[in-house]
């Protein structure tokens, strides 16, 4: 049998991943083109490849959305109600959510927070957002709890679709003007994937 580059293994791992969450949630194929091809470029880009080399990947990226934005904006859909809004009030967080939240915490780091400081801050704002604390952690206080996620993260554990996640979200984050990021994230909420499933 043929034996994958680790490049090629870890790319057909994240487009598997990708299938599997989209398939589930939502059957969108735009969508899910869209993901696979931000999957695509995190892992090109993280394997060394330059931005400018990417910037074609990037700029079919920018088209498809488009496209897919274009196509929704003739017949808009009904704003969602309040249940709908909240019905994940009881649920436990997603990993791919607890992924954004972790690059939001290094997004506070930067900016001048301390861990404690910035994962208590982003656990109040998943909180006020509906979203529960990680149910798993070995502590009591759920922004802990999320801090231990991230953790796991950036030492390169945890599940594919997280790692990924996580990867694709920093980049996301990146692009937008360094004086512009924090309050565009915070105020936006640019990182709540079901307000904003396409990033910044």
């Amino acid at each position: 049998m043929e034996t994958l580059s680790p490049s090629a293994d870890r790319i057909g791992a994240a487009l598997r991943a990708l299938r599997r969450a989209y398939s589930a949630e939502t059957g969108d194929k735009t969508s899910l083109a869209i993901k696979c091809l931000q999957a695509v470029i995190a892992e090109l880009e993280a394997d060394g490849v330059s931005a400018e080399d990417l910037q074609p990947l990037a700029d079919l990226e920018g088209l498809v959305a488009g496209g897919e934005h274009a196509a929704a904006s003739p017949s808009p859909s009904p704003s969602p109600t309040e249940p709908e809004r909240d019905r994940r009030h009881s649920s436990a967080p997603s990993e791919t959510l607890l992924a954004r939240a972790a690059v939001l915490i290094d997004l506070l780091v930067r900016s001048g927070q301390d861990e404690s400081e910035a994962a208590q801050s982003v656990m109040r704002r998943l909180m006020a957002a509906g979203v529960p604390a990680p149910a798993r952690g070995g502590d009591s206080r759920g922004w802990r709890r999320l801090l231990e996620f991230r953790h796991m993260l950036l030492h390169g554990g945890g599940p594919e679709d997280a790692k990924l996640e996580y990867r694709i979200f920093a980049r996301e984050i990146d692009a937008i003007p360094p004086a512009e990021r924090v309050s565009r994230v915070l105020d936006e909420r640019l990182w709540d994937r079901r307000r904003n499933p396409r990033g910044p």
